[in-house]
């Protein structure tokens, strides 16, 4: 699928995608710094990917885990930091929900500091049920 928005596309093709790019760009972030390029390409493959282009460089990220039936995990959210404050974030937000095989899933993600931007798309915060586990090793 592909999108058009102000002079930058959004696209689902895995295949215009840059693992090593995706890698500075979740080495900027506090949830995946620590990622390597290897975990990143297993990432990219068994997931559904957006990639954010201008001018063919690939400026924004996000991916969706789902078993497209009952959940819909986004995760991966980044823009570049010198194309921030184009609605570049809103706009692949909507791209994510407006997709077919996503559509009257309950979708979920973790923030820690965009809440503002997620409620504006009917995320809400619920109380602490969530859960994780590291893995052993």
């Amino acid at each position: 699928m592909k999108w058009e928005f102000e002079g930058y596309m959004i696209n689902t093709d895995k295949s215009l995608l840059s693992a090593e790019r995706v890698k500075e760009f979740l080495s900027d972030s506090y949830w995946a710094r620590d990622r390597s390029k290897e975990l990143i390409e297993r990432t990219i493959i068994n997931s559904f990917c957006y990639g954010v282009y201008h001018e063919e460089e690939l400026v924004g990220f996000a991916r969706v885990v789902s078993d497209y039936s009952t959940i819909v995990w986004i995760c991966d959210v980044y823009i570049d930091r010198n194309h921030r404050g184009k609605g570049l974030g809103k706009k692949l937000i909507v791209c994510i929900l407006e997709t077919p095989e996503f559509q009257n899933i309950r979708s979920s993600l973790v923030t820690r500091d965009a809440h503002e931007l997620y409620e504006k798309f009917g995320f809400e915060s619920v109380e602490s049920r969530f859960m994780t586990r590291k893995p052993l090793g």
